[in-house]
Formats: structure tokens, C-alpha cells, sequence
């Protein structure tokens, strides 16, 4: 059997679009919006940030992070504080809550990877992550300039 790259590519971009739904079943209503987990995740793992550092990690735009902040701020779960060097710049990082909350998310999106990947043997887990390096490594060797 032969199969199209096209139809392997789509085929990919439909089993993504599943996992984000099913993702979301399993969460319920306690995870943020995408980009609010995204910004709580990256101050998790790399702690207190300026603004432009955390959209340039997430590659999104100024004012998305701006308005995602914005959200996260009034549900108690970051703080921003002036820098002691330079006024102008602010630094934003979790609080205890955005801590616990970041990990809870944490800990759910591991259950739900290891859901999805449950009905693959471990050879076929192998082989499915050494071809995603492999389509990573092709990215990875053009260059952001290619995409510019």
C-alpha cells in the first residue's frame, strides 16, 4: 500500500486536532485558554521573565501575550514587578497558586500523552518518534531564514 505524502501530512494535522479535543475533554473546565496555559508552562520551567522574553519563547505576538497576561494577572496567578535596574522594564513570574496551577496542568498533559500514545507497541513508539526528529531535524537544518 502506498500512501500520498499529502494524506500523511493530513492525516498528522487530524490526529493533532483530536488530541487537542480529547485534551480539553480530559482537563474539563479547569485548564486556561491555550495561550494562558502556554505563558503559566513556559514561567514554570524557566521562571520570572520579562514580557518580550515570553513572547519570543511562545512566538506569539506583543499584544497576545500582553492580553494573556492580563488574564492570568486577575485570576491571582502571576505577578508582574518593576525591574530594580531599569523602570521600564517589568518582569513576570507565577505566584504560589500559578505554581500549583502550572503543575496540575503539568501532570494532566502527561497522562493525556501517555494516553495517546497507549495503543502503539514500543517498537512502533520508536519508529513514529525517529521519524518526527527526523522531519524536526529538516526544519531545524533550514534555518529561520528560510522561513523569513
Amino acid at each position: 500500500m502506498t500512501v500520498q505524502d499529502e494524506n500523511i501530512v493530513e492525516l498528522f494535522f487530524d490526529v493533532s486536532k483530536l488530541n487537542r479535543s480529547y485534551s480539553d475533554h480530559k482537563f474539563g473546565n479547569k485548564i486556561p485558554f491555550r495561550g494562558q496555559y502556554q505563558c503559566l508552562l513556559t514561567l514554570e520551567s524557566h521562571g520570572k521573565m520579562t514580557q518580550k522574553e515570553i513572547g519570543e519563547r511562545l512566538g506569539i505576538r506583543p499584544s497576545s501575550v500582553s492580553e494573556n497576561l492580563t488574564k492570568l494577572e486577575q485570576k491571582g496567578l502571576i505577578i508582574r514587578s518593576v525591574s530594580d535596574r531599569d523602570k521600564r522594564v517589568s518582569f513576570v513570574s507565577l505566584t504560589l497558586e500559578g505554581q500549583r496551577e502550572a503543575e496540575a496542568i503539568r501532570k494532566k498533559k502527561a497522562l493525556v500523552h501517555v494516553d495517546m500514545l497507549s495503543y502503539l507497541t514500543e517498537t512502533e513508539k520508536l519508529q513514529f518518534a525517529n521519524a518526527l526528529l527526523k522531519i524536526k531535524e529538516f526544519y531545524l537544518e533550514m534555518g529561520e531564514t528560510e522561513f523569513e
